[in-house]
């Protein structure tokens, strides 16, 4: 069962702010809000990258190699990740789940909402092919 913890959730947060980023910069924008450890957010970005949820490509300077990160646009593991979110909160919650998605729906700016109808109708009409 693929998950996210909270700092996963934030070092994904800081990474989308930048759309690429070193761990080095990640840590520098995390640390503005809290004290956290550059080993904490390599670790934690090597998480993500298992999980498909950034790409990283090796870039050689002068203290050596480092990676630059970048999200992942593969919606996928995403998607997994989601889904399997929302059965653990189902098979606890039971139909609250779905009133407090639609809760959440509901105070949807109205352009995201107009987004989110139309990739329903498309994926509906996909599996009705």
């Amino acid at each position: 069962m693929e998950i996210i913890g909270e700092l996963e959730s934030e070092v994904l947060n800081a990474l989308q702010s930048r759309g690429s980023a070193s761990t080095a910069e990640i840590v520098a924008d995390l640390q503005r809000k809290r004290e956290i450890a550059y080993t904490t957010v390599s670790t934690t970005l090597d998480r993500l990258y298992r999980k498909n949820l950034v790409k990283r490509k090796a870039v050689r300077g002068p203290g050596g190699t480092k990676f630059i990160f970048e999200p992942s646009k593969d919606d996928r593991p995403k998607i997994k990740i989601i889904k399997s979110a929302i059965d653990r909160l189902t098979s606890a919650f039971g139909e609250t789940t779905y009133s407090a998605l639609y809760k959440i729906m509901d105070d949807l700016p109205d352009n995201e909402l107009e987004k989110l109808k139309k990739r329903v109708e498309g994926t509906r009409k996909r599996q009705l092919c």
